[in-house]
């Protein structure tokens, strides 16, 4: 009796992990389909976990497998490795230098590279710093907070263009701060004080700016100053995504 109560428990276990991973919005990728798989896509951000991942790293990882699932060049997987049995997956984590002492380990495979990219987690293995990470090594979008959809839209527009034809944009910019929800206001107005700040100093504004505000974030400051900087680090990141990749801000955002 005891024996069939533990096969009844292993099957129900199994079964809830299962539906668990399904319901994560990421895709389980083995040996057998990982290269199949990931090749298709211009980049796939891959997590390398025990085969039953659980804890704040795993939902952070989560969460950015759901808000991502209208991004159709992005590719959200998870490779779930077993250190008894057959040790499912163990080669193919070793060969990604994945192993037990560093799990989880993310990294951001990207056609055309032949080398992945390994997500560094030493500020934090949250959803906002994994959408960072995609943004900035692949130009993909993905909203980060602060951020207003149709001004990065706007943001990518004014790099695109001509020098002489950023005004009628700035423009379109002001027009669009009129219809931002209250709440959006003062993220709203960043995009607006770049957008002049460029016209002014130059494209070279976005760097030194971004610098400058990545600089103050390493200090000592208080939470609410970080979080307001946080906001103009991720409005400026807009900016600067324009020409990293074909795929920057896509038109049809």
């Amino acid at each position: 009796m005891m024996r069939i109560l533990l096969f009844l428990w292993a099957i129900l276990t199994a079964f809830f992990f299962s539906e668990a991973t399904a319901a994560s919005g990421s895709v389980e990728l083995d040996e057998y389909s990982f290269d199949k798989v990931i090749n298709k896509f211009e980049a796939a951000l891959v997590k390398f976990d025990v085969a039953f991942p659980y804890g704040d790293k795993h939902d952070a990882f989560v969460a950015l497998a759901k808000d991502s699932k209208d991004v159709q060049e992005l590719l959200v997987a998870e490779v779930g490795v077993k250190d008894y049995g057959e040790k499912d997956n163990e080669a193919l984590a070793k060969k990604y230098g994945a192993t037990k002492d560093n799990f989880p380990l993310v990294k951001l495979f990207v056609k055309g590279k032949s080398e992945p990219i390994q997500f560094d987690d030493s500020k934090g293995f949250t959803s906002d710093e994994l959408r960072r990470f995609v943004r900035e090594k692949t130009g993909l979008y993905l909203s980060l907070p602060g951020c207003i959809k149709d001004l990065d839209k706007l943001a990518a527009k004014f790099m695109k263009a001509e020098k002489d034809k950023r005004e009628p944009i700035l423009k379109e910019a002001e027009d669009a701060l009129k219809k931002v929800a209250e709440k959006d206001s003062i993220s709203g107005k960043i995009y607006k004080t770049i957008m002049e700040k460029i016209l002014e100093k130059g494209d070279e504004f976005t760097k030194s700016e971004y610098d400058r505000v990545k600089k103050l974030l390493s200090g000592k400051i208080s939470d609410e100053k970080k979080k307001e900087l946080g906001v103009r680090l991720n409005i400026l990141q807009a900016f600067q995504l324009f020409g990293k990749t074909q795929n920057v801000v896509k038109e049809d955002l």
